[in-house]
């Protein structure tokens, strides 16, 4: 699962939320969590008060306005920017710095 961006990629993209999240992180990695945490979340999930949900076209509507809201306060809500791949200009029929015209 994407959990570093969560909000675009699941909630946005396919309409289901994950609700009720327990801890006060954002929605992420159980790996990456503490047992305290992992025994908080799986109460949590036992209990169904965390649970996934289908949400409708106006709820989807709804969360993407929010989330832009956040992020204009400057509220990172979808996670890390995604790293540019580096181009390497010999391979994609671009110059490779030898220039013979030099002479």
């Amino acid at each position: 699962m994407n959990y570093s961006h969560y909000e675009a990629k699941i909630v946005e993209s396919l309409g289901v939320a994950l609700v009720g999240w327990p801890l006060p992180s954002h929605v992420c990695n159980p790996g990456s969590l503490g047992s305290n945490d992992i025994n908080t979340l799986m109460k949590a999930l036992d209990r169904g008060v965390c649970k996934w949900i289908k949400l409708t076209p106006e709820e989807v509507t709804a969360w993407k306005i929010d989330n832009q809201h956040h992020a204009a306060n400057g509220e990172q809500v979808y996670g890390p920017l995604w790293k540019q791949r580096a181009r390497n200009a010999a391979s994609h029929g671009g110059s490779n710095n030898n220039d013979d015209n030099d002479e």
